[in-house]
């Protein structure tokens, strides 16, 4: 009888334990998470004049990062002397390239697809028929 009543005790603690440790393990799945950080509404494009090489950057939250961002992106690609070709601040932008008249435009807008049909239109206005968009972004992302 003093056995069974020990393997009871021993039992009903286990049990206890084993509830806990699955009330805490769920509650550290499902507790709340802490709000990822929003990204920033700055970004930027910097170009290689002497190579067409390019870097992009956006998503900062404040510009020098951004710049810097996209200099060393253009740089780390293989480009030299990378300067930036625009700087955005909550619009967006494109980069449209044509190799074969060794040009490059860089349209902003509201809206990143509108900026890219922009910047092929004037590429394919200067008569060059191998107009590309290489980069089309907005400075928050996306």
């Amino acid at each position: 009888m003093i056995g069974d009543r020990k393997k009871s005790v021993f039992g009903a603690l286990l049990l206890l334990a084993l509830f806990g440790a699955v009330f805490y393990a769920s509650w550290m799945y499902l507790k709340p998470k802490p709000e990822a950080a929003h990204p920033g509404s700055f970004g930027a494009i910097a170009m290689s004049t002497d190579s067409g090489i390019y870097g992009a950057a956006w998503g900062f939250h404040d510009p020098d990062t951004a710049i810097e961002r996209a200099r060393s992106e253009c740089t780390r690609s293989g480009g030299a002397n990378c300067i930036v070709k625009a700087s955005l601040n909550g619009n967006c932008g494109s980069l449209v390239t044509s190799g074969h008249a060794h040009q490059s435009y860089v349209v902003t807008d509201s809206d990143k697809y509108q900026a890219a049909a922009f910047g092929l239109a004037q590429c394919q206005a200067s008569g060059a028929g191998d107009c590309t968009v290489r980069e089309q972004f907005c400075g928050s992302g996306g």
